[in-house]
């Protein structure tokens, strides 16, 4: 049994080690665990090991036409979504754009929103931007600003196709 528990162990900090191996998975890791069922709530445990503790999180939005700015604590972030939803919520990060050096990277990403994965439309299209280090657990989120534009506003996929999601096994 104690070699079970040590083997389970094992894995699931390998796949968290693979999970922050590059700024690619990272930015996969994200969307995946903000992606959840109806009623059931985000990944908060797999975001949790992602954001850095010091880390901030940035959002924009239009509430109607009036356009909203949010910053969080990445931890009071995660909090929020601690919450069960009774709809579905997922992520499908269509376009991204990968600049590293050294020990830090930045991403910018395309990332369509559905409640029902199977919709052919996404509910909203937003650009982020994902700025990460690389410490000694591996690449982990610094910063993250989101930007969900009117409703209207068409977003440029940048070569993505719409409903093709990126990172689907990172």
């Amino acid at each position: 049994m104690k070699r079970l528990v040590l083997l389970t162990f094992a894995i699931s900090c390998a796949g968290w080690a693979a999970a922050a191996a590059t700024p690619e998975a990272a930015s996969a890791a994200l969307w995946r665990g903000l992606s959840h069922a109806p009623g059931v709530a985000a990944d908060t445990e797999a975001l949790s090991r992602l954001f850095h503790p010091d880390s901030v999180v940035i959002g924009a939005r239009y509430r109607g036409d009036t356009p909203t700015l949010s910053v969080d604590k990445g931890s009071d972030f995660i909090a929020r979504l601690r919450q069960v939803r009774p709809t579905g919520f997922y992520e499908c990060e269509v376009a991204r754009e990968v600049k590293r050096q050294d020990r830090f990277a930045t991403i910018y990403s395309v990332v369509e929103s559905r409640t029902d994965p199977r919709a052919a439309k996404a509910d909203f299209v937003g650009v982020n931007s994902l700025q990460l280090y690389r410490g000694e657990e591996g690449w982990k989120i610094v910063s993250l600003y989101y930007h969900v534009g009117k409703p209207d506003a068409q977003v440029p996929l940048d070569g993505g196709r719409s409903g093709a999601c990126l990172g689907k096994d990172a």
